[in-house]
């Protein structure tokens, strides 16, 4: 697509226009809708519904039952057009919001199978973003008929197995195309009677113009930029209806051109683009949920087949997760040709970001070192309003590990964020991630030869640390436990990949997404699916955790143990075997006697350093043995910080048995003592660059230290300094300790502010005491 040069002034009305930072009457009055519905009782839809027994159904392959289950789905759910809607395509049922799903179409067979192989029939999908600047530029009908001319090719081959597996999915994809454009029809149908039926003359105007609309897209390519935010609203909600949590990648650039043309055309003011992008924003957050009374998780503690618990053991955190839905949206940042992507819509979309206090979608501003000023000050601002958003990739870092990693330029600058931070290539990858990779757990290994106080045995044995001569000793055991980690995990994922046997989390032998594939660059080359080996590139992160604490814990020793000689190895060795129970005092030495990481300390840093170079080298190692999957390395823990600390005993850092871990690539709460310029400069003291997946830093500050235009210079110079240094990722949450208390005791009066997690923003009220006391004990960083 052909983008051709900005309109300074429209950019600058985009930018700083007082209008379109406040809501209009309509959006005023839609905004008032969701917030209500946030405390009401939600209903379900599709969880009792099958298509198994129905005529013919039974003897389909199992992708083409799937792809009749997501049009069941699509043609039966209930739908409703709100008074004021313009975006469409939201789900209710007596004023209440119901949450849809795929109906069942596995049969009995299939399913014991699955459940006696320890395999999942997985009918939701994440950690993928179609490639939507296919469908702004074709619709679904150029992708039906792309579909066609495949099948029309495979049907003249000769006949084979082989041959069929490929025509059932590719006829799953035409049925789960069609099933979308069917469902804008229902929308055209509903808003055609509505109109024909309204005494108001304004709104019948705009119910015929929202379904000629919907008779034109997603089946066309859009000639408007209604028609263009109204096509991608479809699809996104095809998928989300039906259980598949989706990324929406860079949305002010394929939305672009159409309101480009648009506006060059005289058919779109900036005011009427913004309520688009406001109504679509308010879409967006449709099924939040803010009364804890009404929460669908239970305190339940999921188990993979392999063990580990996928997501932290309280209702509250665990719902709010479903808050955002892995709806996550990029702005600005590099073009695929190279050039900075900034542009009206980049602008329009923190607008609303800013005036609309919600926690989806999760916003990411892509910098880089020739980003506007103006967009690096835009983004200060937005952040001072205290959502935890939008969060900063500096794309100099990223896309060139990405480059390194082997994928194409072009394809490396239209990098997008998953469902939290994490990164991968926009509607042409297959990407999932590997967790567990924990530092900190590898250092209780290394002290205990390879025995941890909760799992028991887990890694190589190493020795016992009451042997260690000295703090290479301690470190090459370390190495040890993280190699053995390392090569497990991806000889796991790069072994299923590379024979088909892969049985991990949703992918497998029964999971497939057609309309996704459809819509994922190369799988139609491919003639398979996207997570069968369909897309461009496939994506497993390697992902350290518990970091900052392990450099705490290794500098600690280094320091007290072997350097000073103050105590003894097996001093530490016996208190730590204890959960340092009995041991106070010397617990105190280890938890304050050394350097943290996070204070611009080398001491510590060069602890860190060597550890993460390591860490770094060694998955580039492991990956070399399969070609066809790219492990990019990254540092994160997302919300799970706490469930991550569950894992792991006492720690020479003087960290207590279960306690959690610092979150992502961030200082360990209570060890930054020397303010945000100290923990910046040891973040890029590590091998950040390499992370082409993902390594956050997070930061906290007192909203009183950032007021004014002063404030929001001071944190515009730190994250153009943050670029300019080679950071890889940024958050910032710009909070008030006393406001968090004060939410705490009342939270009927805070139940919309807004907290940081490790990978997406939450409400606060929302959280479980004990991650709400988290937030209140991390220590607040002064403004330089």
């Amino acid at each position: 697509m052909t983008i051709s040069m900005l309109r300074p002034a429209d950019v600058d009305s985009a930018r700083l226009a007082a209008l379109l930072r406040t809501p209009n009457g309509r959006i005023e009055r839609l905004n008032a809708a969701v917030q209500a519905r946030m405390a009401i009782k939600q209903g379900t839809w599709g969880g009792d519904l099958s298509v198994i027994g129905d005529p013919g159904m039974d003897e389909l392959p199992l992708v083409l039952r799937r792809a009749h289950a997501f049009a069941k789905a699509l043609r039966e759910m209930p739908i409703a057009i709100e008074d004021d809607d313009l975006i469409v395509g939201n789900t209710l049922r007596d004023g209440a919001i119901v949450r849809t799903t795929i109906p069942g179409y596995a049969l009995p067979a299939e399913i014991d199978e699955a459940g006696e192989s320890g395999a999942l029939i997985a009918t939701h999908l994440a950690h993928k973003t179609p490639f939507y600047p296919l469908l702004m530029e074709k619709g679904l009908g150029g992708v039906i008929a792309d579909v066609d001319a495949r099948i029309e090719e495979i049907s003249a081959r000769p006949a084979s197995a082989d041959n069929d597996k490929k025509l059932a999915l590719f006829n799953a994809m035409r049925v789960e195309a069609a099933a979308v454009i069917a469902l804008a029809n229902r929308y055209a149908n509903l808003a055609e009677g509505m109109a024909a039926t309204s005494g108001d003359a304004e709104r019948r105007a705009e119910l015929c113009a929202v379904a000629k609309v919907a008779r034109h897209v997603p089946e066309r390519e859009p000639q408007s930029f209604h028609e263009a935010v109204q096509s991608f609203w479809f699809v996104h909600y095809g998928f989300f209806s039906t259980g598949t949590a989706l990324s929406c990648g860079r949305i002010d650039q394929y939305l672009y051109p159409a309101f480009q043309k648009d506006r060059e055309s005289g058919g779109l003011t900036l005011p009427q683009a913004q309520e688009l992008i406001d109504s679509m924003w308010l879409r967006f957050n449709d099924r939040a949920q803010i009364n804890r009374d009404n929460f669908f998780t239970g305190d339940a503690v999921r188990d993979w087949a392999a063990g580990h618990r996928t997501r932290f053991a309280y209702a509250s955190d665990a719902a709010d997760a479903i808050n955002h839905f892995g709806q996550n949206i990029l702005l600005s940042g590099i073009r695929p040709d190279g050039e900075d992507g900034t542009n009206e819509l980049t602008y329009l979309c923190l607008n609303s970001l800013e005036k609309l206090a919600y926690t989806s979608p999760v916003v990411t501003v892509r910098l880089h070192k020739d980003s506007p000023t103006e967009l690096t000050e835009r983004s200060a601002e937005v952040l001072k309003a205290g959502s935890g958003m939008p969060y900063l990739n500096n794309d100099d870092a990223i896309v060139d590990a990405y480059i390194g990693l082997g994928v194409a330029p072009e394809d490396a600058r239209d990098y997008a964020n998953s469902n939290c931070w994490e990164t991968m290539i926009q509607g042409q990858s297959d990407q999932e991630l590997i967790r567990g990779m924990n530092f900190l757990l590898c250092v209780e290994l290394a002290m205990n030869n390879g025995v941890s106080s909760v799992h028991g045995k887990m890694g190589p044995e190493t020795g016992d640390a009451r042997g260690f001569a000295n703090f290479d000793d301690l470190m090459t055991a370390w190495k040890a436990q993280i190699d053995h980690m390392l090569c497990e995990g991806i000889d796991l994922i790069g072994k299923g990949v590379a024979d088909g046997t892969l049985e991990h989390s949703n992918h497998g032998k029964y999971n497939y997404n057609p309309l996704l594939s459809a819509l994922t660059l190369d799988c139609l080359k491919n003639e398979e699916d996207v997570i069968r080996g369909g897309a461009r590139y496939t994506v497993w992160h390697v992902m350290g955790e518990a970091v900052a604490n392990a450099i705490d814990a290794m500098t600690a020793v280094k320091k007290l143990v072997f350097d000073e000689g103050s105590v003894t190895i097996s001093e530490l060795s016996t208190a730590l075997e204890a959960g340092w129970e009995g041991h106070e005092n010397l617990r105190q030495r280890f938890a304050t006697g050394a350097p943290g990481f996070a204070n611009d300390n080398d001491y510590a840093d060069e602890v860190g350093t060597e550890m993460m170079g390591y860490f770094v080298g060694r998955s580039e190692h492991h990956a070399k043995r399969y070609p066809g999957v790219i492990f990019p390395p990254s540092v994160g823990t997302f919300s799970w910080y706490a469930m991550i600390g569950h894992e792991v005993g006492a720690t020479p850092d003087g960290r207590l048995p279960g306690v959690p871990v610092a979150a992502n690539f961030s200082p360990a709460p209570g060890s930054d003592l020397s303010g945000p310029t100290a923990a910046i400069n040891s973040y890029l003291k590590m091998p950040v660059q390499a992370l082409a997946a993902g390594g956050p830093i997070d930061l906290r500050f007192s909203a009183s230290g950032l007021s004014g235009q002063a404030g929001t210079n001071r944190l515009a110079g730190l994250t153009r300094a943050f670029v300019d240094l080679g950071g890889n990722m940024l958050t910032v949450t710009v909070t008030d300790v006393e406001e968090l208390k004060l939410a705490m005791e009342d939270p009927d009066n805070y139940r919309h502010l807004r907290v940081r997690m490790g990978g997406w923003s939450a409400y606060f009220v929302m959280l479980s005491r004990e991650q709400q006391l988290l937030h209140i004990s991390r220590v607040e960083h002064g403004v330089l």
